[in-house]
Formats: C-alpha cells, structure tokens, sequence
C-alpha cells in the first residue's frame, strides 16, 4: 500500500471470510431468522418504495419509530451504519490525543477507532469471574480525567454486566462522556434512561443481534440533544438505506414478535452454559447470547474440522473462545464434538 497516509502504514485491511456452510457460531447473531411476520412486513412495504430517490438524510422515519418505542424525544436518536459507524462518529467528535477509559477484554473496536484519533487508552483488568472491577475504574478517572469511558453491558466477549448503581457513580464522578454499549441488552436488561437522565452519557443500540437484523446494518445511538448533535457533526449524509430504515422501523414498531425468540436464545445460551460445566469446562456466568471459555486447541481444531465455527480471541497471552447460542439441534452437535476431543 504505497500511497497509505503515515499513522496506518503499519495495518491492514480488515477481512472476515463469509462463511455460508455449517455450524455458525462466531458473530454473536441471532440463532434464530427473522420473524416471518417482520419479513412480510418489510415486503409489503417495500412494494411503495422509489428507489430513484436518495434516502432521507435526517433517518426521520427510522428514528421516529425508535423514539416512540422509547418514548423519547426523536432529537434525542441518531442512526448509523451498524453501531459501528456511531462508534466511528464518537471518536472522530469527542477524541483528540486523549484518554479513553475502557475495560479488558472488550469490543477490540474500540481501540481500533481510538487509534484513528490518537486516543490514549486505560485498560481496566476485570476481577475474578469476569466481574467489572468498579473501584478501579473510579481511582482511574480521579488520576487520569478520561475524556470516554467505555461501558459494554453486557460486555463483549464475556457477558460481563454492570449494575445501574455503579453505573450511575461513574456517570456522576466523570467529567467526561460515558459510553454505554448495549448491543446485547435485550438478552438482559437496558440501562437507556441514564442516556435521558444525564447530558453525558450516550447508549449504543443494534438490529444485528435480538432483531436478527445483522444483514441491513443499523445501528443507533440514544443520548442528550447536544451529544446527538455532536455525533451528528461527523456523520456523513445518506448514511442509511431506505431499504434498512423500512426494514428497522417495521421490526422496533412488532419487537413484541421477538420476546419468544429471545426468551428461547436465553435459555437456550443457559442450558449450553450448563452443558459445557458438566464437560468439566468454566465458562464464565453471560447476560447475553454467548458464551467466553477456555479449553485446549485440539478442541478448537475439531470444530474447524466438523465445520463448527466460533471466535477465538487472545487474552493475557492465552487462547479463549467466544461461542454464542445456536438452535438447541446445533448446540447438540457442537457439545458432541467438544466431548470427542477433550
């Protein structure tokens, strides 16, 4: 890459290979389909569509629908492509060569977007069994006056959570802008009121995971009017299909059509969680759709080999994986054939 600017003449692009056939447990999506209901739905609307036109800009359609489900301010909802876009937005608008509190492991993302902005980051290590080490976090923010902490809640990759009351001191003790990243919070609960509650804090919310919604990338972020704004200052125009604004707004506006769905992902995660104790494996307690656990590359390796694929992550220079819940026939297979290589 011979023209590539300076500060990223040292990465490479980003690639994750598609994966069409077997076992796919790597990605923390859904392991269910869209409800049927939602897919006539979008069907049904898209026949009334243009697309000769650009999409709206402001997303209206998109966020309205996401702020009467929230009964909220529409002001108060921006949209992005995936989180991830807003991810992007956050730090290209709050970040300039300054610190960024967050723990460890989490979202690599984060870091990756921090970079970008020559953010200095504060790896928080959590305590035994995964659990956030809150009294760490608030000594950090005393020594260092991050300008963003980071929250995932749950956290990925370990289902970690954080309780609303050392949520809320966080939120009181910082001057700065605390992110709360709840991509998974439909498998548990939501803490998006403290995004109303408080001018500094933004709440991230997805379609790709309980709306099994991956494929049309919308993502959204619930906050202050001003930080709204803020983000928006960076976010680029025609940012979201109208086809991905129709086919989020019908699911936000049914989302009591995926309370079963999500029901059985939790209970379904719960019994594999269970399944993979009785192996003799730890994997750690999840408020979300998968699972973190360690076990032996052999055991990794024989998934690859059954076309069972799942996330395998470094952390304090061992191997660890991330499995999220599939239907209870895949969960069958994929505790087969870790039984058979352990």
């Amino acid at each position: 890459m011979k023209y590539i600017k300076k500060s990223l003449e040292n990465r490479t692009p980003y690639y994750s290979k598609m994966i069409e056939d077997g076992i796919i447990l790597n990605a923390n999506e859904s392991a269910f389909k869209t409800p049927k209901k939602i897919m006539d739905l979008i069907k049904a609307e898209l026949d009334n569509v243009d697309l000769r036109r650009y999409p709206d800009t402001d997303n209206l359609y998109i966020r309205s629908r996401i702020a009467k489900s929230y009964n909220i301010d529409i002001t108060n909802v921006t949209c992005g492509v995936g989180s991830d876009q807003l991810l992007d937005c956050i730090f290209r608008s709050l970040i300039e060569d300054e610190y960024i509190l967050a723990c460890n492991p989490t979202f690599s993302m984060y870091k990756e977007y921090a970079s970008y902005t020559n953010g200095k980051f504060i790896d928080i290590d959590f305590l035994d069994g995964f659990i956030y080490d809150v009294k760490t976090i608030k000594e950090s923010i005393k020594k260092y006056n991050p300008k963003l902490i980071i929250v995932c809640s749950p956290n990925n990759p370990t289902g970690s959570i954080m309780e609303r009351s050392d949520l809320e001191e966080i939120i009181k003790l910082t001057n700065g802008v605390v992110l709360l990243d709840e991509a998974y919070s439909e498998f548990d609960k939501s803490n998006y009121d403290l995004a109303i509650k408080y001018d500094n804090v933004i709440v991230l919310k997805t379609f790709s995971k309980a709306y099994a919604l991956a494929g049309i990338r919308l993502g959204y972020a619930i906050s202050s009017v001003d930080l709204i704004d803020t983000l928006n200052v960076v976010k680029p125009p025609y940012n979201l299909s109208t086809i991905s604004q129709i086919a989020a707004g019908i699911a936000i506006e049914n989302k009591d059509l995926y309370k079963d769905q999500i029901a059985e992902i939790v209970k379904l995660k719960d019994e594999l969680y269970n399944d993979l104790l009785k192996l003799g494996l730890k994997p750690t307690k999840s408020y979300s759709n998968f699972i973190f656990l360690k076990f032996s590359d052999k055991v990794y390796e024989n998934l690859l080999k059954n076309k069972i694929y799942i996330r395998k992550l470094m952390y304090n220079n061992e191997f660890w994986y991330r499995i999220n819940t599939g239907t209870k026939e895949e969960n069958k297979v994929l505790i087969e054939k870790i039984k058979e290589a352990l």
